[in-house]
């Protein structure tokens, strides 16, 4: 037998923070004792030492101790031979036969004998290891290649690394020789048989979940794009558990092979909810503004309202709806914005220009950067962009016109003072966009509650710069999106605000004032009809759960980084305001309706002063839950719905979401699998899209040319 092809029982069969069972001479534990390597108790009934023709015994004298692993498989038999000389023979613990254990001939044949004898037996040859936690406390381990697979292929998913990864050259010789020498390489069929059954664990775990679960889900869908010409429907679900934490986990990724029709479109959604047994448990579905969403949602309405009203079902992503709004404002100065790219690819297509850039910046004092043009798709990406090059703006003109930089049409040079301050102006307009959108596009808070919000910050920036001479071409066009949109307020936003302790309905009615006095519209009879449906939701909450009416007094509220709009709402006279409403309207509503104590209480208590953003609603409202038990799960239902049908990794994009370029040539069911473990191995540590944004800043920001010069 190929002694290199037996499995390895030294001490460099583990990884540098494993301590073998089997310490070698001279070393000591961690309480700084002599170790004494393990002794294996052979099987029941079976004899301690066999016999030649003399004595036996079990070698304990004070020879030095046997350090190769293999010993955990033989115990060490002195025998007394004819001649009254001793014999050491190495005694199997598996089939109990006896082979020679001379130092002078190695241990070769005692581990061709183990692998041979564990085989026949049926038993897999590990070595034990001590594992460090970081406590400090120690549990065995052992190499098991079975897990060491399913990690590989998780991984995989994890990172989009590709399917041949385990069997690469450099993967195996890393593993191999600073990890496990065992370690085989794994192929890409295997590893895709792998993914398989991570997919198939976590799919019936979530099945398992959702056929127990008592709360509703909500269910977002969009579509995902890849460069082969593939589009995939992306059919997801969010839900607060058990512990009143917001969760997201992908359903579904299915292959969109036909038109975009709001038939097929449907079809694909209702086949996933139906694997998942989730019809009669779908509060509200988001999806973006396209014209075969609104069919497919007429199609999917009758048969997913059994658990919520129906004016509730569909929600228009918010952040679709910005998106729309900033595209706008593009097209006015894309030609300026398009005169800064220019001089950033002129000044970066040069290694010497480069160069010299570098100089004249450090000869003005000033660090010196390398600036990356936008990607077309991701406007966040012009913000950043224009951000890190408006403090540069005078030095990279001056650099342009004294080293024939690139010129207009006219033969001026392509950067003007007019061109920097429209380009300045519109940075400055954008970061409200910008905030807003990160805000909306997260998936652990709840987004619902905050998205009157946004809506005020944004009509109040559009009414600010509405007659700036330089932007107001631009503010005009986003104005009329913004109205198209948001004029007709959607009442589950309005419900949502009334379950933020910190609004009610007196925050409620302020805020409308506000708004209202903004773009000119009067909500008093939308304020009426709120109150009204709120009311009706309530009480059929109350006759679905009327047997958790336990009630405790509410307890007296507590007082309370970006800070939202609560000053201005609980600053606001809603008296003064147009609309038709006063203060009185929203006071003793809850009486004159009649409806259960519980909403009395919640309604008529003060709200909550905390205008930061770290409150944590879904915390408030944990604690609150035996004093409001049944307004307490309308709040979670409420709560759980997402304003925006994107993560903030696509939150930004003008063309939806791309699929990564290796997965492209996959079967669509293999995209399914990669994507769908992919987020549930995020999910397991809440890591869904939530550093995207901040690395596509730091890409643009962290571009000096010097680190020196950073001090």
């Amino acid at each position: 037998m190929d002694e290199s092809n037996i499995p390895s029982f030294t001490l460099g069969d583990f990884d540098p923070n494993y301590v073998s069972r089997s310490f070698p001479t001279g070393e000591y534990d961690a309480t700084g004792s002599a170790p004494t390597p393990p002794v294996m108790e052979p099987p029941a009934g079976s004899e301690a030492s066999g016999t030649m023709s003399g004595s036996a015994s079990t070698n304990t004298g004070s020879k030095r101790s046997r350090t190769s692993g293999v010993w955990q498989h033989f115990d060490e038999v002195a025998m007394t031979g004819p001649d009254g000389r001793q014999v050491t023979f190495a005694r199997c613990r598996i089939c109990k036969n006896k082979l020679s254990a001379k130092s002078s001939g190695g241990t070769g044949h005692l581990k061709r004998h183990a692998e041979a004898c564990a085989k026949k037996q049926g038993i897999q040859l590990r070595q034990q290891q001590l594992l460090l936690n970081p406590d400090g406390t120690v549990r065995t381990w052992e190499y098991d290649p079975m897990v060491a697979r399913e990690n590989l292929a998780r991984l995989i998913a994890r990172q989009d690394l590709p399917l041949n990864f385990g069997e690469s050259p450099a993967f195996e010789n890393y593993i191999k020789n600073s990890h496990n020498p065992r370690f085989q390489a794994v192929s890409r069929q295997t590893t895709t048989r792998d993914l398989k059954n991570v997919y198939d664990k976590g799919y019936e775990s979530l099945k398992e979940l959702f056929s127990t679960c008592t709360f509703s889900v909500s269910v977002t869908s969009d579509i995902w794009s890849s460069r082969a010409k593939e589009d995939y429907l992306s059919v997801v679900v969010h839900f607060i558990d058990d512990d009143w934490q917001m969760q997201k986990r992908v359903l579904g990724l299915r292959l969109i092979d036909v038109s975009h029709t709001g038939e097929n479109i449907a079809e694909r959604i209702r086949e996933v909810i139906d694997e998942f047994n989730l019809a009669d448990k779908i509060f509200a579905v988001t999806m973006d503004n396209a014209s075969a969403n609104s069919r497919a949602m007429e199609i999917l309405q009758p048969l997913f309202c059994i658990y919520a009203q129906s004016f509730l079902l569909h929600q228009r992503c918010a952040c679709h709806i910005i998106n729309l709004i900033v595209k706008c404002g593009f097209k006015r100065v894309n030609v300026h914005i398009d005169a800064v790219r220019q001089a950033i690819t002129w000044l970066t297509a040069s290694n010497p220009r480069i160069a010299q850039w570098k100089r004249y910046c450090c000869a003005s004092g000033e660090p010196p950067r390398k600036f990356l043009t936008d990607a077309d798709h991701r406007w966040n990406a012009t913000y950043f962009m224009l951000k890190v090059v408006l403090p540069y703006k005078d030095l990279l003109t001056v650099f342009l016109q004294t080293r024939n930089g690139p010129k207009n049409s006219d033969g001026q040079p392509i950067l003007t003072d007019h061109t920097w301050h429209i380009v300045e102006r519109f940075n400055q307009f954008l970061e409200t966009f910008h905030d807003c959108t990160l805000l909306l596009s997260q998936v652990y808070y709840p987004t619902a509650n905050l998205i009157l919000h946004n809506i005020l910050e944004i009509a109040t920036l559009l009414k600010e710069y509405e007659n700036d001479d330089l932007l107001m071409p631009v503010v005009f066009n986003m104005k009329q999106k913004y109205l198209k949109y948001w004029k007709d307020i959607p009442m589950l936003y309005s419900f949502a605000f009334i379950l933020d302790p910190r609004g009610k309905l007196r925050g409620f009615l302020n805020i409308l004032s506000l708004i209202g006095d903004i773009i000119n519209v009067d909500y008093s009879t939308y304020y009426a009809d709120v109150k009204t449906k709120f009311y009706e939701v309530f009480r059929k909450y109350e006759l679905k759960f009327q047997g958790d009416r336990l009630q405790r007094p509410p307890p007296v509220p507590a007082a309370g980084k970006k800070k939202l709009q609560w000053s201005r709402i609980w600053g606001s006279s809603s008296s003064s305001h147009g609309g038709g409403t006063s203060s009185s309207a929203a006071s003793g509503d809850a009486r004159s309706h009649g409806p259960a104590e519980e909403l009395s209480n919640y309604l008529d208590s003060d709200a909550i002063r905390h205008e930061t953003s770290d409150f944590n609603v879904l915390g408030w409202w944990n604690d609150h839950k035996m004093s409001y038990p049944v307004l307490s799960k309308l709040a979670r239902d409420v709560l759980t719905v997402p304003v925006s049908s994107v993560s903030s990794e696509s939150a930004f994009s003008l063309c939806g979401r791309i699929i990564e370029d290796r997965r492209t040539s996959l079967s669509s069911d293999h995209v399914e699998i990669l994507l769908s473990v992919k987020d549930w191995e995020l999910a397991a540590e809440h890591a869904q899209y939530t550093a995207d944004n901040q690395e596509l800043a730091a890409q643009f920001e962290n571009l000096y040319l010097d680190d020196e010069q950073l001090g």
